[in-house]
């Protein structure tokens, strides 16, 4: 489902005949402060929800109840942190994208993920990444561009099924400075340690 008009508040008593069977909800490019406290519990069904480019500060509690939830794009708000409970939606999420909020750090239970497939946090203020990548994950998609971040800590040669990475504007990759071998160091042993770009190399020497 997609709004059109531009939204300051929403209604749930417009989809009280039908919620529990709307599994996608689009409220991108709106201006809404808030969410209705009984949001997720009207919307468990929900695989797909887009709230980007609005104003919100915090989500209401209960999306750990969204038991379907996929994909969650909440990039250009004001986020500068996520509830507690938002560990709950990692068990499910698949694709998150946070880019564009003041968070300044992730989450470990975002990085820890063992399910989640793609995670774009560009422009997030990230200064540090929770020394949390599990082995055997499925992140194949890493965007952290235009951010802080100045070490990889060492659980970061874990994402061996990584496919896409974005790094441009983080300042160690451009830098010739000797402080940041060790960093470099670390992003080497990453390359190597990872299958698919050994498998890609192969190829195409052959």
């Amino acid at each position: 489902m997609s709004t059109n008009q531009e939204l300051a508040e929403i209604k749930l008593d417009s989809f009280a005949d039908h919620a529990h069977l709307i599994y996608s909800l689009d409220f991108s490019n709106n201006v809404l402060q808030s969410l209705p406290a009984e949001f997720f519990s009207y919307f468990s069904s929900l695989s797909s929800l887009i709230l980007s480019h609005n104003q919100l500060r915090t989500l209401p509690p209960g999306i750990g109840k969204c038991k379907l939830l996929i994909f969650l794009n909440l990039s250009f708000n004001k986020f500068a942190s996520l509830p507690d409970d938002f560990a709950d939606a990692m068990k499910t999420l698949q694709v998150l994208i946070l880019s564009g909020n003041p968070l300044f750090k992730l989450p470990p239970f975002i990085v820890s993920s063992a399910v989640l497939q793609e995670l774009y946090a560009n422009q997030t203020g990230i200064e540090e990444l929770s020394d949390a990548f599990p082995g055997g994950n499925e992140l194949t998609v890493l965007h952290l561009a235009d951010n802080a971040v100045c070490q990889l800590p060492p659980s970061f040669a874990n994402l061996t099924q990584l496919v896409d990475l974005d790094l441009m504007g983080v300042k160690w990759i451009e830098s010739q400075d000797s402080k940041a071998s060790v960093t470099s160091s670390a992003f080497t042993a990453f390359i190597n340690a990872n299958p698919l770009l050994e498998r890609i190399d192969k190829k195409v020497c052959n």
